[in-house]
């Protein structure tokens, strides 16, 4: 596996986890519910940047050869 895929997969890993602890917390059934619901915010805001990130560094890596 290459450097450039193995980036993609760990970014594409780190939206996933992000978007899931999102909807953990807008689901959660806890007493301090305004907290979670920031947290879920905040997590979607970080997969919005992490697909900006992903986008970045195709653009970027489009025509190198990293191996």
């Amino acid at each position: 596996m290459s450097l450039k895929a193995l980036h993609q997969v760990i970014i594409f890993a780190a939206m996933t986890i992000s978007i899931i602890f999102a909807v953990w917390c807008f689901f959660s059934s806890d007493a301090v519910g305004m907290v979670y619901s920031i947290l879920g915010v905040a997590c979607i805001f970080a997969a919005i940047g992490l697909v900006g990130y992903e986008i970045h560094f195709l653009k970027r890596t489009r025509r190198l050869i990293i191996r």
